[in-house]
């Protein structure tokens, strides 16, 4: 019997032993998973901070673009910003363009602008923008009212003419002379590819175009963007952000601020 008794502790005690090894074993595993994804939070939250620290630099850095009367070129805005970044950016205009959410029907059925629509889908349109009243669709005019209730909808709706010229295609400036019903259009094109640089006025374009400097056409087409599209990345992510002109409430030919209104920061190999 004692024999017995002895085998069965020795199978009784490798199997605690195994059991406890297995237990073990899964604890390690499960602290080591743990410890992995509490590493990769980390840099996840890391390159979260560092990207936002960037982001913030640059808005304050746009602020200087408040003193320029014209925005000419992506070259301008990188020049700016390049200091606050040490990665490679990219910027775009994504405001001049037609914004279908907006815009009256009457632009958008108009033949030119359709026509120039059709061409040129690709580069026409455009997400981003405030509401002009004096070109936009009066039921999305009504609604939003109604949605702040009569309340103050700046700078959502304003005045500043939606459209830098700096960053129309001659079909783009084209259509809306066309518009506008400015004669020859071609020919005045030319003139304005010729004399336009970042120091012209709207009196001077005015002048081009053989129309006086309150024609409507300068309602719709000034000389500033008003959204930028900026990216880069670092290399531990990706950042895209839109950052917005805000006007001033008394002048709004003029920018008052510029905000971050979007912004989407991926780590590489994964979302933040």
């Amino acid at each position: 019997m004692k024999s017995k008794e002895r085998g069965f502790s020795t199978a009784f005690a490798l199997t605690v032993i195994f059991s406890l090894c297995v237990i073990t074993l899964s604890f390690a595993m499960i602290v080591n998973a743990n410890e992995k994804k509490i590493s990769s939070y980390k840099k996840a939250f890391d390159a979260h901070k560092k990207a936002n620290c960037i982001l913030f630099d640059i808005e304050e850095k746009l602020q200087e673009l408040k003193e320029y009367p014209s925005d000419i070129d992506e070259c301008q805005i990188l020049s700016l910003i390049s200091m606050e970044c040490d990665y490679e950016i990219t910027v775009k205009d994504v405001s001049t363009g037609i914004n279908e959410n907006f815009v009256s029907p009457e632009i958008l059925e108009d033949e030119s602008v359709r026509r120039y629509m059709t061409l040129n889908e690709e580069v026409a349109l455009t997400e981003y923008g405030w509401i002009n009243p004096r070109f936009a669709d009066k039921t999305v005019l009504d609604e939003i009212l109604l949605d702040f209730e009569n309340k103050n909808t700046f700078p959502l709706i304003n005045n500043t003419p939606p459209l830098n010229i700096h960053f129309m295609t001659d079909e783009f400036i084209k259509a809306v002379l066309e518009y506008f019903k400015i004669k020859n259009g071609e020919q005045k094109l030319e003139q304005i590819r010729e004399k336009l640089n970042g120091e012209t006025s709207s009196k001077e374009l005015a002048e081009i175009l053989g129309i006086s400097e309150s024609h409507a056409v300068f309602d719709l087409i000034g000389f500033k963007t008003l959204f930028w599209k900026i990216s880069f990345e670092t290399d531990k992510c990706g950042c895209s952000a839109v950052f917005a002109a805000v006007p001033q409430k008394d002048n709004q030919k003029k920018i008052d601020r510029y905000i971050l209104v979007e912004k989407d920061i991926a780590r590489k190999g994964g979302s933040l």
